[in-house]
């Protein structure tokens, strides 16, 4: 039942074939005996043939259909006669005489015995000499078939413990007239193989089952199964096992046991007709007949077993090329998905980074705030500072109006202290009060010398801040501009790739509908090529058909043949009989009777002499129109192998460009990807490197450049691919239209199959190559159209990258959006300030006028009353002399608020040397922050420009990973070639040597001279391939090794650059801690630098205050004065003018130098 199953699983073709387990002992289909071994149960069984013979005489009847369907028992097949020959030994060939034939001959030659109306024998033939019909050659031939069957003849006879029976014992069991029903009935359910029952009533029919397997059966499969052996023994990790093909299972079907027990039966029948012989000899001659036939058709099978090894080995090697491609796949995707993965790296490297860049804006921010807050609490101060000094001045000033009524209320008493005695009283208290004012002018000149220090100070800072605030300005302006410019740019690049992408897009779509064209012409060519094979079948069905015709016919010949020489033989048997008739004077009417016999026999001879010329004039005509086929044939093979062998060698190089199209497209999608973290970098340095977005932007424009220059050489190549195509499909029909021509001229067609079927199966070899080339064009295209739609993905990832990008651009431009605000805000708020303060100023100076105008009026008027004053001086100089001890009071307390004077002048002396060398301080300082300022920022820039080359170091490492990467693909792919040269050199040396064993049995074997050019050549081709791929191995070879030095030479460099980045970021790292260390320093110093100046400011204040009380004490002098001046008017203002006049010549020179010095003092204040 396996059997079956295989053998209808193989007519779906040779892609569907099953498999099959290693065949045993009892599933081995083997050859029937030898000849020998037939002759020798055919003795052994002639006495029941004799019986039957003997019985049996008269008229045969080939085709009788009413015969008995039980066999006889096993008993009676065995005789006693003529048994000295054992069957065991099939080399011996009997050459005694048959004994039904002697029987015969012995009835002939008795004198007593009946004659049957013949007379007896004169000179028959011997028994020796009708034997010797058994040439030399014959006997050598069965020995050799002998020998070859004895190590497969062993198995079948015992299997399971029981024996079985070889083809002619089963014949010999079972009478003549039961084969034909017992083969209907019984051998259609029986498989090929020995049955598995063990049961006793099941062994006739597995006797009758191993007679059916015929000896080109069991030939057949011995040699197929010699033949996939060391197929087998070369590849056992192979699940597939060939042992059979749709062709040689066609061949079994066809040549099943019925149609062997029919043959056989039917040269029984033929053989019979007319036959005095027995049935064993008859059947002797049957099996003899048939062995011969079947030898012929095994000469036809072993070419067919050849193709079908080469084709096996084809397959093989055609897997193990698929296997290393895919292993070639596997390995390439695990590539794509590390890079994928260090891509993901580097993106989160590239987030990192964004995110401390954004803390540093955050930072900058801060510092910003607080730097603006620190200009606003100087301008707040600079503000109280002017204030103060405004309160000063208008102090000042009332201070002078004082004085100049003072000094003419001392006039005034000088004029009226004429006529009293204590005017050398009040000229001490003047000169008093005159050093006192002196004091106090002193006082305030320092005053007002520090406060134009202040100042200056303030006028400095302003303008430090203005030019800060005018470089800050100018350095937004400058980044807002290089930010514009830069999304500027961003959208040209970004507008470009979205219109590269829709252009890719659409070429996709059009790759994709190419391929689906050429999809739908391989499905077409498929079906043809099916539809093909269909009519090869039916065409080979024909030739089956034909050659079982030729064979009836060459089996007639050989009939017609044998009937001449019986008829020869009978024909002088007659004519002997009638010699010794005529001599030994029988009667007339026996003479009349062997006369009519011999001209019957004489009719039939020539009837039959002329059947024979007729039958070989018709095998002549066959012989030529099958040698005309042949030539056609032969040729249109050649051309139809050359046609195949161009397109294989078009679609090879096809698919070669293909390979290369895709690699370049793999290395185009890896350049675009590291372009994309190249600009992603550059976008996030653009506030510091615009130089690189633009060699960025000038490389996309060259890329893509590139990438549309690669699509329009794809789509050219899809234009050839559709127009290889077309031809391929010229080619089929040309093809087509040839195979109906051969159709049409097979009909014809009889002994040379075996080249049409070598023809047939190499242009099926080819075409399925020529498919498989398809197949593999398609692959290819799914492929490319899936690493199209990868690219498409990776596009949409790299917009989404893209969208994110802008979004954190349009994130910076708010920020920046809002830096700028505030930096307006800030410089409409110092405006601001300015406008106030110019309004506060103006607001000061009209006070300042105003008040100066009132003081002017007051003065006015305080003159007026000082003439009236000087009236009653007079009056007043009664008081004077009381007011003498009043006067040496406030001496002794203006000597002591001189003291106070000095000491705090002494204190502002120290105070203002420190302030000065604070300010130089400062100053220094201040220069150092700015020159530390200066090298943070050229610090800033180095470090960015170290941070660029960094990157541009990663990116080279980047790139000579890739190329390592590239390298080492191209190393994996070359040795997988190599590998692959090696396997295809070890398959075609095995070829070679079976193609060479296969040329020494072709030589020692009696075939056509014709295959052997043909092995000539192909072992030619063989070798001419070894050497090519020997070449091709060391070119190979040597570019592996050049490759493997390459890498070594870029590892080398990467461990050096390696070595030279880590260096340079130690170097950086230490800098950078040594200017972080500077400015720390500096900002300690910044720090002590405030203190001082608010201990500086802590003093002035105290200072301020001190004048201040002083001030004060210098109003409640002064008010004193005046009320005692009012109330001594009344009583001066009624003394006599004598007084007055009497005093005026010792003290108006005195009085009148006091009050010029006083003027000129005001003068110079």
């Amino acid at each position: 039942n396996e059997h079956l199953r295989n053998v209808r699983g193989s007519h779906d073709g040779h892609g569907s074939l099953p498999h099959r387990k290693p065949p045993q002992a009892s599933d081995r289909l083997r050859k029937a005996r030898s000849q020998g071994s037939l002759l020798n149960d055919d003795e052994a069984q002639s006495p029941s043939g004799s019986e039957r013979g003997g019985r049996g005489r008269g008229p045969a009847k080939p085709h009788s259909h009413h015969l008995p369907a039980a066999p006889k028992p096993l008993a009676k097949v065995s005789s006693t006669a003529d048994m000295s020959v054992t069957p065991l030994d099939p080399t011996v060939i009997d050459t005694k005489p048959l004994s039904s034939v002697d029987s015969l001959i012995s009835k002939f030659d008795t004198r007593g015995g009946p004659l049957r109306g013949r007379p007896v024998r004169r000179s028959r033939l011997s028994s020796d000499e009708k034997r010797r019909s058994q040439s030399l050659d014959n006997q050598s031939r069965e020995r050799q078939v002998h020998r070859e069957t004895v190590s497969d003849q062993r198995p079948l006879e015992k299997v399971a413990g029981r024996k079985y029976y070889g083809s002619s014992e089963a014949l010999d069991v079972l009478p003549a007239s039961s084969t034909l029903p017992v083969k209907q009935s019984v051998t259609e359910h029986l498989p090929l193989h020995t049955a598995q029952s063990g049961k006793p009533h099941h062994r006739v029919s597995e006797g009758l089952g191993l007679m059916a397997a015929s000896p080109h059966t069991q030939q057949h499969h011995h040699i197929t199964a010699t033949a996939t052996q060391p197929l087998a023994e070369r590849s056992p990790k192979r699940e597939i096992q060939l042992k059979s093909t749709p062709d040689l299972l066609k061949d079994q079907q066809e040549h099943s046991p019925t149609s062997e027990q029919r043959t056989k039966r039917l040269i029984f029948n033929i053989l019979k007709d007319g036959t005095i012989e027995s049935e064993s000899s008859l059947r002797r001659k049957a099996s003899l007949v048939f062995d011969k036939v079947q030898d012929a058709k095994m000469a036809s099978v072993s070419p067919e077993v050849s193709t079908l090894s080469s084709q096996k080995n084809e397959l093989e090697r055609k897997v193990s090329d698929l296997q290393h491609k895919l292993d070639k796949q596997i390995l390439s995707r695990k590539n794509v998905e590390s890079k994928k993965s260090l891509n993901i790296a580097e993106l989160q490297d590239l987030q990192v980074q964004l995110e401390e860049n954004i803390e540093e804006k955050e930072q900058l921010k801060a510092v910003y705030q607080k730097t603006r807050k620190e200009l606003q609490g100087i301008m707040q101060e600079l503000m109280d500072m002017k204030m103060e000094k405004e309160t000063v001045e208008a102090e000042m000033r009332d201070l002078q109006e004082e004085m100049k009524v003072i000094h003419r209320e001392l006039r005034n008493a000088r004029k009226s202290a004429d006529d009293s005695g204590d005017s050398e009283g009040l000229l001490t208290e003047l000169a008093r009060t005159k050093e006192e004012l002196d004091l106090i002018a002193n006082a305030k000149q320092g005053v007002e010398n520090i406060l134009r220090q202040r100042e200056r100070e303030l006028t400095a800072l302003k303008g430090v801040l203005k030019e800060e605030v005018s470089n800050h300005d100018k350095a937004m302006e400058d980044l807002r501009e290089q930010c514009q410019q830069d999304m500027d740019h961003l959208r040209k690049n970004i507008e470009q790739v979205t219109q590269t992408q829709q252009s890719l897009e659409s070429e996709r779509q059009k790759v994709n509908s190419t391929v689906r064209s050429l999809q739908r012409q391989l499905e077409e060519s498929n079906e043809e090529t099916g539809h093909w094979k269909e009519m090869f079948q039916k065409t080979r069905d024909e030739l089956r058909g034909i050659k079982q015709e030729l064979l009836q016919m060459k089996m007639e010949k050989e009939e017609c043949e044998e009937e001449l020489r019986d008829m020869k033989d009978r024909y002088s048997y007659i004519q002997d009989e009638m010699d010794h008739v005529k001599k030994t004077s029988v009667d007339n009417d026996k003479l009349l009777t062997l006369q009519k016999e011999l001209a019957s026999a004489k009719k039939e001879l020539q009837q039959l002499e002329a059947v024979k010329d007729s039958q070989e004039s018709v095998l002549q005509r066959k012989a030529q129109d099958v040698s005309a086929l042949q030539g056609t044939l032969s040729d249109e093979a050649a051309r139809h192998a050359k046609e195949l062998e161009k397109v294989r060698q078009q679609s090879q190089r096809e698919v070669e460009l293909l390979r290369r199209n895709f690699e370049e497209a793999s290395k185009v999608r890896s350049s675009l990807e590291e372009d994309v973290g190249a600009a992603e970098q550059a976008r996030r340095v653009a506030e510091s490197a615009l130089k690189q977005l633009k060699q960025d932007n000038e490389d996309f424009k060259r890329k893509f450049s590139q990438l549309d220059f690669q699509v329009g050489e794809y789509q050219d190549r899809i234009v050839e691919q559709e127009a290889m195509e077309g031809r391929l499909r010229d080619k089929l029909a040309k093809i087509e239209a040839e195979r109906k021509h051969m159709e049409q001229t097979l009909g014809d067609q009889a002994d040379q199959e075996q080249e049409l079927a070598v023809a047939k199966r190499t242009l099926e070899s080819r075409l399925e190559e020529s498919q498989r080339a398809l197949h593999r064009l398609t692959q290819d295209h799914q492929e490319l159209s899936d690493r199209f739609q990868e690219e498409t993905r990776q596009k949409d990832q790299l917009r989404r990258a893209k969208g994110d990008l802008e979004e954190q651009k349009r994130a910076l431009d708010r920020s920046l959006e809002k830096l700028q605000r505030e930096v307006e805000e800030a410089s409409q708020q110092s405006g601001n300030s300015l406008v106030t303060l110019q309004s506060q100023l103006e607001e000061h100076r009209e006070k300042s006028r105003r008040e100066l105008s009132e003081l002017q009026r007051q003065g006015k008027e305080r003159a007026m009353e000082l003439e009236k004053s000087h009236q009653s001086i007079k009056r007043l100089q009664e008081e004077i002399g009381r007011l003498k001890h009043e006067l040496q009071q406030s001496q002794a307390e203006k000597e002591s608020a001189f003291l106070d004077k000095e000491l705090l002048e002494q204190r502002l002396q120290k105070l203002e040397q420190d302030v000065d060398s604070k300010r130089r301080t400062q100053e220094d300082r201040s220069r150092q922050v700015k020159v530390l300022e200066d090298k943070v920022k050229n610090l800033e820039i180095e470090l960015d420009e170290e941070r660029n080359n960094a990157d541009l170091l990663t990116e080279r490492v980047n790139r000579t990973r890739d190329q390592i990467e590239q390298m080492r693909a191209e190393l994996m792919q070359e040795r997988s070639s190599r590998q692959d040269l090696e396997c295809d050199k070890i398959s075609l040396e095995r070829q070679a040597k079976e193609l060479k064993a296969r040329l020494a049995n072709s030589e020692g074997s009696q075939k056509s001279s014709a295959s052997l050019p043909q092995l000539e050549a192909r072992i030619r081709e063989l070798e001419d391939r070894l050497q090519t791929e020997e070449r091709d191995r060391s070119v190979l070879q040597a570019s592996n090794r050049k490759l493997e030095r390459k890498v070594k030479e870029l590892s080398i460099q990467i461990d050096d650059e390696k070595q030279q980045v880590s260096d340079e970021k130690d170097q950086l790292s230490l800098r950078v801690k040594a200017l972080k260390r500077q400015v720390d320093e500096s900002e300690e110093e910044i720090e002590r630098l405030e203190t001082a100046k608010k201990k500086a400011l802590r003093e002035v204040e105290e200072l301020q205050e001190a004048s201040d009380q002083q001030e004060a004490r210098i109003k409640t002098l002064e008010k004193d004065l005046w009320r005692k001046n009012a109330r001594s008017q009344l009583s001066r203002h009624s003394e006599d003018l004598s007084s007055d006049e009497e005093f005026s010549p010792g003290y108006d020179p005195s009085i009148t130098s006091l009050i010029t010095e006083s003027n000129l003092q005001t003068s110079s204040c």
